[in-house]
């Protein structure tokens, strides 16, 4: 797949009246393909991350660890996804 914000970028010398909107969506690519990145490190942390328990559903001794690396995405990616802000996309509450 090429590349969009080259793209962008070629017709921003192109068509000098819109040099700036283009250069806006360039800038807004360029930060949604920073936090695709660090959610995707995170969730693959997670993903190695051995599960807390063993057969007999007992805590194991990396618990602390587990939940910790837990918490810690958890906070992280409600950040760069913006639920600490209210929108359309974030409300939890059911549609009346």
């Amino acid at each position: 797949m090429s590349d969009i914000i080259e793209k962008l970028q070629a017709l921003r010398e192109v068509d000098s009246a819109k040099y700036e909107l283009l250069g806006d969506a360039v800038e807004e690519i360029k930060e949604l393909r920073k936090i695709r990145d660090t959610l995707e490190e995170m969730l693959i942390i997670l993903a190695r991350t051995p599960l807390p328990w063993d057969e007999d559903d007992q805590l194991t001794e990396d618990f602390p660890l587990f939940k910790q690396r837990y918490v810690n995405a958890m906070h992280e990616a409600s950040h760069l996804l913006g639920l600490d802000l209210r929108s359309m996309i974030t409300r939890t509450e059911p549609r009346t």
